[in-house]
């Protein structure tokens, strides 16, 4: 079923159609603490995706003290209103390796989005299952007008790395 349709339904319906997919935008998981045991790790700082497999791989968050690290999503349960992860040991200090096997959320917004092989717009989030993957990509059209679509059928290109 697609969002657009969601949006046709009633409050209760759509309501329920919302919980039993579980789904979270990118924007509301990089608002939310990353805690274990309802204590705050940290803050989420960027998501990273599988262009390939188009599913979210993890999040890079900031942790207290300020050092960036790597919490794959296999050891995070989204919960509503925190990510809870594991085991603060399930936060890695790999972010790096993880950041080139991965796309960073933040670097593919305003990159194309092709569906079908025609472009449609520009990538301004994502909206992802609970295990990480990605149902429907959120495009800005050239009228500046937020399309929600499935994700089956879209690609989503990636900005060059600058050469050194």
């Amino acid at each position: 079923m697609s969002m657009d349709s969601q949006f046709a339904k009633s409050d209760g319906e759509r309501n329920r159609a919302l919980v039993d997919e579980r789904s979270s935008s990118g924007d509301e998981l990089l608002h939310l603490p990353v805690c274990v045991d309802g204590t705050e790790l940290g803050r989420p700082t960027d998501l990273l995706v599988d262009l390939d497999r188009l599913r979210v791989v993890g999040l890079n968050v900031r942790c207290e003290q300020g050092a960036e690290r790597f919490l794959p999503l296999a050891a995070a349960e989204l919960a509503g209103e925190q990510i809870n992860a594991s085991s603060s040991l399930a936060l890695l200090d790999e972010s790096a390796y993880y950041g080139r096997h991965g796309a960073s959320l933040r670097s593919l917004r305003g990159t194309s989005v092709d569906l079908a092989g025609r472009l449609v717009g520009t990538l301004s989030d994502i909206v992802l299952r609970s295990d990480g993957e990605v149902t429907r990509i959120v495009v800005k059209g050239e009228s500046g007008n937020l399309r929600r679509l499935g994700a089956k059928h879209v690609r989503i290109g990636q900005r060059k790395a600058p050469r050194r």
